[in-house]
């Protein structure tokens, strides 16, 4: 018997020291130790997950878990309680009736959700029946009431989805606390026919933010009749598998409106961008945020033969589409107009089908540069703002074709690049029709038709392998061609009108070319020799200017003009030089006839002022003379 109570007694004392009861006399009342939820390995393996989870989310106070069977309420990070749902396919007004008060409320067709939701795999959640879903949210993340698909599937249907903020009862500020929309991996998210406002964090210095709608890796879905307003950055594709955007509207964002970072099979309808705070719509590389810092190796692109067709935009604060490491893109039928920085960037890509693409009032329509190859242009056009297309030099093998560029204030296109191919291209009214920058090499320009503006083509020193065939320009004010580039080759073609037709300042080979109706054919001020053969001038003042000290050869030409030539000119064959043609000589008195006339009217209105008589008087009459007797 004694043994037996010694043994009880021990076993009280374990259990009590385990517990952490006293047993001294002072003792009154067992007092528990609390569980120690700070530390996930002493939860069980479910528990564990849900911990990870509210903290993936950013630690909400109020976290609902959706499973097939059941919910899990967590508080806190603790769950507080599980209630049986008995369907594995939810609405909102079912989920109502099972959360606490206060955590979500369906009122006069406004539901206020207070609490993040996360679906696992195999469930899903209705979001439609109500006009206005308002998602709880603050300045920190314990705060947000964000949605989750997890694996499984949420819809969005006719619904406007904004933020809310308790304290003041307005949407939520930028701030990290805003909730968002995110479609996990394995998960699927559809909308239709809804409006998403004032959702998505701000970029800091440990992330680029979130957006208001995120496709994850893995993730699938579609937004169709949509429109994306005043979010942080629209809408984002990251390594998300076949998302379907059709009538997409992204607009006001702070920061893009929508990315795209290494998904693959997005399809694209109808999607516009507008008055985003950055680029209208950003195609980038899944790596090009996660390299170590200060590393310089150069990214790899993740997509290859990417096709973006039917977008638009309009007043984004960059550009409207940016290309970042990609390889094969086609970018078809994309509209643009009066973004801030520019219609189309692309930086770092390879092999670039760019066709039917157009820009409206664009500082500049279309940038290539930082290692961008092989991009070919096709039936571009681009209207107004300062430049048409920029090549920044570090760019290669660049050909464009069948395209239009008019009314650029500087340049219709600015080449610095290497390998750039013009054929078939048309630029009208712009301050320069194509610049060839300095540390460009082999440009060949064939077929280039030049209307009206300023200049034609400027070769800048410093460049070579400049080739122009076939040009074609009318009425160009200042010159048709202007060249600094040494051994530069104009092949053919035919000039009318202008000042002077081609302004040579580097050795240079003219031939088979027509000029006329310039005031001045071609004027060299090279020390290098030039070379003119088998040329056609008919001009109405000089025909060949050769400044001092200028070398140049006229071979098998004809040059007419009232100065066919001036200064040191060499021949060989048989040239022509001669007067200009009557009827450009009738052309060059009509003018002066015409002066005269103005001349005479003004004279007669000043002597009309003055109160002199301007009427024409006879002779005067002399009596005849008297015969000589």
């Amino acid at each position: 018997m004694t043994r037996v109570c010694m043994s009880l007694l021990l076993v009280t004392f374990v259990v009590a020291a385990f517990l952490g009861i006293s047993t001294g006399a002072a003792a009154a009342t067992p007092v528990p130790t609390p569980i120690a939820w700070s530390v996930p390995a002493q939860l069980a393996p479910e528990d564990q997950r849900i911990r990870k989870q509210w903290e993936d989310r950013g630690r909400p106070n109020k976290m609902v878990i959706v499973r097939d069977t059941r919910i899990d309420v967590v508080t806190d990070g603790r769950v507080s309680q599980r209630v049986p749902s008995g369907s594995a396919a939810l609405s909102l007004v079912a989920l109502d009736r099972m959360l606490m008060p206060g955590w979500l409320t369906i009122t006069d067709g406004t539901a206020d959700l207070g609490a993040t939701i996360v679906l696992t795999r195999g469930t899903a959640l209705d979001i439609s029946g109500v006009r206005t879903l308002r998602l709880t949210g603050g300045d920190s993340t314990t705060q947000t009431a964000s949605i989750y698909t997890g694996g499984g599937r949420l819809s969005l249907s006719g619904v406007t989805v904004t933020s809310f903020d308790p304290a003041t009862g307005k949407p939520v500020p930028l701030a990290p606390g805003r909730p968002s929309i995110v479609a996990a991996a394995g998960g699927t998210l559809e909308v239709t026919d809804s409006t998403i406002t004032d959702l998505g964090t701000p970029a800091n210095e440990v992330d680029n933010g979130r957006p208001a709608v995120a496709f994850n890796p893995a993730s699938s879905g579609s937004l169709v009749r949509t429109t994306l307003q005043r979010n942080s950055t629209g809408v984002e594709l990251s390594r998300s598998d076949g998302v379907r955007l059709e009538g997409l509207t992204v607009t006001e964002s702070t920061g893009d409106g929508i990315v795209f970072r290494g998904d693959s099979g997005t399809t694209m309808t109808e999607v516009h961008a507008e008055s985003n705070g950055r680029n209208g719509l950003l195609f980038t590389m899944l790596s090009a945020d996660r390299r170590p810092a200060g590393s310089t190796s150069r990214p790899v692109a993740t997509v290859t033969g990417r096709r973006i067709t039917g977008v638009s935009t309009k007043g984004n604060g960059e550009y409207g589409v940016v290309l970042v490491g990609q390889q094969g893109a086609h970018v078809i039928g994309v509209a643009t107009t009066a973004d801030k920085a520019g219609g189309l960037r692309v930086s770092r890509s390879n092999d670039t089908l760019i066709a039917g693409f157009t820009a409206t009032d664009q500082p500049v329509g279309l940038f290539t540069h930082i290692n961008t190859t092989n991009t070919v242009l096709e039936g571009v056009r681009t209207t107004g703002g300062r430049r048409g297309v920029l090549a920044e030099k570090s760019t290669q093998g660049l050909t464009i074709t069948d395209s239009t560029f008019q009314g650029a204030r500087v340049a219709g296109i600015s080449v610095g690049g290497q390998d750039v191919q013009l054929t078939d291209v048309r630029v009208s009214d712009s301050g320069t029709g194509v610049r060839i920058e300095r540390g460009a090499r082999g440009i060949t320009l064939t077929g280039l038709t030049l209307v009206g503006g300023h200049h034609g083509v400027v070769a800048t020193p410093n460049t070579s392998g400049v080739v122009v065939q076939d040009l074609v320009a009318e009425n160009v004010a200042t010159d048709a061609v202007r060249t600094f580039s040494p051994d530069t080759r104009i092949i053919g073609g035919r000039i009318t009108g202008g000042a002077t037709a081609i302004d040579v300042a580097a050795a240079t080979t003219i031939s088979g070319t027509t000029i006329s109706h310039a005031r001045e054919g071609i004027r060299t001020r090279s020390t290098q020799p030039v070379h003119a053969h088998n040329i056609d001038v008919t001009t109405s003042s000089l025909g060949i200017n050769a400044a001092p000290g200028s070398p140049f050869t006229l071979t098998a030409s004809r040059v007419h003009a009232l100065e066919a030539v001036r200064g040191q000119v060499g021949q060989h064959g048989i040239n022509e030089l001669s007067l200009p043609p009557l009827n450009l000589l009738g052309a060059i008195g009509v003018p002066l006839i015409l002066l005269a006339f103005v001349l005479e009217q003004a004279h007669v209105r000043r002597l009309r002022r003055v109160g002199a008589d301007t009427r024409r008087r006879p002779p005067p009459a002399y009596p005849p003379p008297t015969p000589k007797q």
